[in-house]
C-alpha cells in the first residue's frame, strides 16, 4: 500500500485561512515550524528563567518546562503552529485594559474552534490543538517567528500597526508549513537583540513604577505590579506597596508609554468582528472602597465572564485594601469607613495591611 504524502499547509493555504481568520477577529494570521532554529533561544532563555527560580509562585511554569520546550507532549505529531492576534482597547485605570472585557479565554477559544473547523476542512487528515495562553506555549517565540511582529524592551510582542494591546491565538497542527519563512533576521542572527524596532527608546524600561526590569528584555516578575497583583498570594513588601499606586489587577505603564501604542489610527484597522465585548451583565466598576471588603456572592459577580477570576477574593480584598492606601491625602467617608472595616477583619494580614493604609490616609482605628 502506498503510504498517503504528509499534510501540508503552503502559503496558498495560508493565505485563505488568513481571510477566514480575519472575519471571526483572528488577525494577521501567520504560520510557523516548530522546528524552527528560531525557537533556540526563546527555550534557553526559559531556561535561565526558571534556574533562576525568577517564576516567583508561578509553580505552573516549572511545572510544565518540558511541555512548553517540545509541543508535541501535548499534540503528538504536532509539526507546526498558526497564530493570529486579537487586539484589545481600554482605558487606564485600577483594572489593566485586558481584563476590562469579557473573558478572553472563553472568547479566543471560541474563535479559535471556527478557525481549526475551516483548517480541517482544507487540510484533511490531520489533528489540530486550541491553545490560549492556559496552554503551556512559547507564545511570543511562536508569533515573532510567524513574522507577526517583534518583541520590545519590556517583552511585550509588537504588532506594527496594532502595537502591543494584543492577545495571542495559537493552533498547533500536524500540517506540515511549506510556506515562506517570515521570521524576523535576528531569528536566525543572534547577535542582533529582538528589540532592534525599539532603536535607542527606554521608555518602557524607565518609566515602571516598581523597576522591575533588570535590564532590556529582561523582566523579574516578583517585582512586576501584574505578578503582584494576580499571581501573589501573600502580603505585598511594603518597598514595592508605596510604588504599585492604586491598580488591582495588572498593570499598563509599560504598554501606555510605548510609542508604537500611540497610533490616532489603530481604530481604523481593526475591524469590528475582532473586538472583545464587555463582560455581560452590569457594568464592573472598580469601586476601591467596596472591594476592600467585598463578600463571596459580590466577588463572584465581579469577576465573573472575566479575566479578572484569576484572582482570589482575598488577594482582590487586599489589593483593594492597599490601592486605597496609596491615594492621595486624607481619606473620604466612602474610603475611611471601608479602612475601618478592614481593620477590624478577622484575617490578621488584612486587618494589618488596612491599618498601614489608614495611618497613611489620615484615618483613626476604631479602637
Amino acid at each position: 500500500m502506498t503510504p498517503r504524502p504528509d499534510p501540508l499547509l503552503d502559503d496558498d493555504e495560508l493565505a485563505a485561512l488568513a481571510e477566514l481568520a480575519a472575519d471571526l477577529g483572528l488577525l494577521r494570521l501567520g504560520a510557523v515550524s516548530l522546528d524552527h532554529p528560531g525557537f533556540a533561544p526563546a527555550r534557553a532563555t526559559l531556561a535561565d528563567y526558571l534556574d533562576r527560580s525568577a517564576e516567583g509562585e508561578m509553580a505552573f511554569l516549572s511545572r510544565t518546562r518540558a511541555v512548553r520546550m517540545d509541543p508535541a507532549q501535548m499534540l503528538p505529531g504536532a509539526r507546526s503552529a498558526l497564530v493570529a492576534v486579537v487586539p484589545y482597547a481600554g482605558e487606564p485605570g485600577p483594572v489593566a485594559r485586558y481584563a476590562q472585557w469579557s473573558d478572553y479565554h472563553t472568547e479566543i477559544h471560541r474563535r479559535l474552534e471556527r478557525l481549526s473547523e475551516h483548517l480541517h476542512a482544507r487540510v484533511p487528515d490531520i489533528e489540530s490543538l486550541i491553545c490560549v495562553d492556559t496552554k503551556p506555549v512559547l507564545e511570543r517565540a511562536v508569533a515573532v517567528l510567524a513574522g507577526l511582529g517583534f518583541l520590545g524592551k519590556n517583552g511585550c510582542l509588537i504588532v506594527p500597526g496594532l502595537g502591543s494591546y494584543v492577545l495571542i491565538a495559537v493552533l498547533l497542527t500536524t500540517a506540515q508549513w511549506t510556506g515562506t519563512d517570515r521570521s524576523p533576521t535576528y531569528a536566525h542572527d543572534h547577535s542582533h537583540p529582538p528589540w532592534d524596532a525599539c532603536g535607542s527608546c527606554r521608555l518602557c524600561l524607565e518609566h515602571c513604577p516598581t523597576d522591575a526590569f533588570d535590564s532590556p528584555g529582561k523582566l523579574d516578575p516578583r517585582r512586576c505590579i501584574s505578578y503582584l497583583t494576580i499571581e501573589h498570594r501573600g502580603p505585598i513588601p511594603e518597598a514595592l506597596a508605596t510604588r504599585m499606586g492604586q491598580r488591582i489587577a495588572g498593570c499598563d505603564v509599560c504598554q501606555e508609554v510605548c510609542p508604537y501604542n500611540r497610533s490616532s489610527t489603530r481604530e481604523d484597522r481593526v475591524p469590528a468582528s475582532a473586538w472583545l465585548d464587555p463582560p455581560p451583565g452590569h457594568a464592573r466598576v472598580p469601586d476601591l472602597p467596596r472591594l476592600a471588603n467585598v463578600g463571596n456572592n459580590q466577588h463572584r459577580q465581579f469577576v465573573k465572564q472575566t479575566a479578572l477570576n484569576r484572582i482570589p477574593r482575598a488577594a482582590l480584598r487586599r489589593n483593594a485594601i492597599l490601592a486605597l492606601g496609596n491615594g492621595d491625602g486624607p481619606a473620604n467617608e466612602h474610603e475611611a469607613e471601608a479602612l475601618r472595616l478592614a481593620m477590624a477583619d478577622p484575617s490578621p494580614e488584612l486587618a494589618a495591611l488596612a491599618r498601614w493604609a489608614a495611618a497613611r490616609r489620615c484615618v483613626e482605628s476604631p479602637e
